[in-house]
């Protein structure tokens, strides 16, 4: 498997996503290999071990001398029926669905539009496990889509059983297959933005601590920090829900410290609307007095959210790498590996250049 981080792990993260948005249309031939480096400045052998990588993954396939070609996962041979499982939704009926999932179940069924691909629809059973696999059993389905399945139990059992299954957005520190989210650079890559506008005095509104993609997203940022020479203060740092009036009730604290950061990495964009209250009760202006970036693109209310400079959830990316995985494994009877995607930040209006005199020099130390 490559490293998501190495020179070849990205040049086939970026074939791969123009494989995904159409650039590169199922059934053509890749431009070749001298091209490629051309292109994404790298040598051929780079170019060449993430074509391997991506042939391994089902998304291409070499033809000798003439070249590499686009593989239509959606096409060529008998119908399929999968099955799409939802998550249970805490504390809510199971047929509720949370934006996030409804972003990528969304974007799932688009990317089959106009193949013979089928689905059979069904929230995580009650029974977990033993009666999922009645469920694939009983209706003859090919494979499994799971939607950000945090059951250790179930992934066990399907892999019990034989049953080709994938995770679609996987958050949990858990094995694949699985559309992946590289949360840490993320982290990484947020602090580097605020750094870069000249922030020192920076906070971080997440999620519960004990949640893996919130505690990768901050250990990544924290990591960048140490690089510029700074630190991530404790009194600098809040976990809440996902709920906008915990986030507003955490930066209302946070936000009225006289060392009060100027800007803030939020790991959830309900999380960044939260702040932004705060902000606004406190007579603090985004961005000129405080500058936001969230995470996701989708959980902010209403139009509003094309306000908030963030990373947006790659819905699409995560949702049509995971059918290419699960047909690739039906066909080839090999495990995929895991794909891992980590999104540009999208810049908007709710982060800029810091105005407080002396923030530049104090830091987080």
């Amino acid at each position: 498997m490559l490293d998501p981080g190495s020179k070849a792990g990205r040049i086939a993260a970026t074939i791969r996503s123009r494989i995904v948005s159409g650039v590169y249309a199922p059934g053509s031939f890749l431009p070749a290999e001298r091209v490629l480096a051309e292109d994404l400045g790298v040598a051929r052998n780079t170019v060449r071990a993430a074509l391997d990588s991506l042939a391994r993954d089902g998304f291409v396939r070499h033809e000798g001398r003439r070249g590499t070609v686009v593989n239509s996962a959606f096409g060529g041979g008998a119908d399929a029926t999968f099955l799409l499982v939802s998550p249970a939704v805490e504390e809510h009926s199971p047929s509720l669905l949370t934006p996030e999932a409804m972003a990528l179940i969304g974007n799932t069924l688009c990317a089959c539009s106009g193949s013979n691909i089928q689905f059979h629809f069904q929230a995580m059973p009650p029974e977990g496990a033993r009666e999922l696999v009645r469920i694939v059993h009983g209706a003859r389905l090919a494979g499994v889509l799971l939607v950000e399945c945090s059951e250790p139990a179930v992934l066990e059992a399907l892999h019990d059983e034989g049953i080709p299954h994938v995770v679609i957005n996987q958050e949990q520190d858990m094995p694949g297959p699985a559309t992946r989210v590289d949360f840490w650079q993320i982290g990484r890559h947020a602090a580097e933005f605020l750094l870069d506008l000249g922030h020192r005095r920076l906070g971080v509104l997440s999620g519960p601590s004990d949640r893996h993609l919130y505690g990768r997203m901050v250990a990544g940022f924290r990591d960048r920090l140490a690089e510029a020479g700074g630190s991530l203060r404790p009194e600098h740092v809040a976990h809440v829900k996902s709920c906008s009036e915990a986030a507003r009730s955490a930066a209302l604290q946070l936000l009225s410290r006289p060392d009060r950061p100027t800007a803030v990495f939020c790991t959830r964009d309900v999380r960044a609307y939260g702040a932004y209250l705060a902000a606004r009760d406190l007579g603090l202006r985004v961005p000129e007095d405080l500058s936001l970036v969230g995470y996701d693109d989708i959980t902010w209310p209403g139009e509003g959210r094309q306000f908030l400079t963030t990373f947006p959830e790659p819905a699409r990316e995560l949702g049509t790498s995971a059918i290419h995985m699960l047909i690739s494994w039906i066909r080839t009877g090999i495990v995929p590996e895991d794909v891992i995607i980590c999104p540009e930040l999208v810049i908007r209006r709710s982060a800029a250049p810091c105005s407080e005199e002396g923030d530049a020099d104090d830091g987080n130390r």
